[in-house]
């Protein structure tokens, strides 16, 4: 369901949560090392959290890499998953694959329609709810 980049980017989260309180920057080949990742799959979501402003970078230096810009009990599971694939929803048949004909004028009578996007609200509200700190179950100050 998610992109391979959304995926790694998760996993390496945890990492991220534990380093939180040292105040140190991590690179993508140390968290690499750690979780047996590609670290170049594992920089285009780094560089996307970045852009969003989710995590702080630093290039060159003594200590580059990257870090959490705020505190991880701040920042959501939805906010990491929306920062990197966006909104979802089908969006009707007709919408969703080109030159389908579907017997229905509204897509809202659609059950298969309606159960799928009933599906992902619901994993929303979920994601919402959950930070990292809550994710990576991390004991940290």
């Amino acid at each position: 369901m998610f992109l391979r980049s959304t995926k790694l980017a998760l996993i390496a989260m945890r990492y991220f949560v534990e380093k939180y309180n040292d105040g140190i920057n991590v690179t993508a080949p140390e968290i690499s090392t750690v979780y047996n990742m590609n670290p170049r799959a594992l920089m285009v979501a780094l560089r996307r959290l970045t852009q969003v402003g989710i995590l702080k970078s630093q290039v060159g230096g003594v200590h580059p890499g990257f870090r959490l810009s705020k505190d991880p009990k701040e920042i959501s599971m939805y906010d990491i998953i929306m920062s990197l694939e966006g909104i979802s929803a089908m969006n009707g048949c007709r919408n969703e694959v080109e030159g389908v004909h579907c017997q229905l004028d509204d897509c809202g009578k659609c059950r298969v329609y309606n159960v799928v996007n009933l599906s992902i609200s619901n994993m929303y509200d979920q994601l919402k709810s959950l930070s990292l700190y809550d994710h990576c179950d991390v004991k940290s100050n």
